[in-house]
């Protein structure tokens, strides 16, 4: 017989992903025990939107197909080319911007004793 864990349950905030998220049970698991010993009520897999896991935001090209951003803006989809790790779209994020978002994530992860199921595409 297999005994329920608790589990964590991390999505972006995008919608996407929290309607992928949706399907996954919610069970409530009575007197869960922790490694240390601590017994607790535990709600698994609880949703947690966390904005580190977002796509890359591209600003003012947002929504835009990279034909539509070679067309509309030709010198920022040439600069995008020339360096994509550090391009920053205007009013957007860059590749490098988004590794920093992630860097506290890494962390969380590694301080987190549960299993973690993320749900990010």
């Amino acid at each position: 017989v297999t005994v329920p864990q608790p589990a964590r349950l991390w999505t972006s905030t995008l919608l996407r992903t929290k309607e992928t998220a949706q399907f996954i049970k919610h069970e409530t698991l009575d007197g869960a025990e922790f490694d240390n010993g601590d017994k607790v009520s535990w709600v698994n897999f609880r949703p947690n939107a966390r904005r580190n896991l977002d796509e890359l935001y591209a600003g003012v090209c947002d929504g835009m197909t990279y034909k539509e951003i070679e067309e509309m803006y030709p010198d920022e989809f040439a600069a995008r080319q020339n360096d994509k790790l550090k391009y920053r779209y205007p009013r957007g994020e860059s590749y490098m911007d988004v590794t920093l978002r992630l860097e506290p994530l890494a962390h969380d992860l590694e301080r987190t004793r549960e299993p973690i199921l993320i749900v990010g595409h």
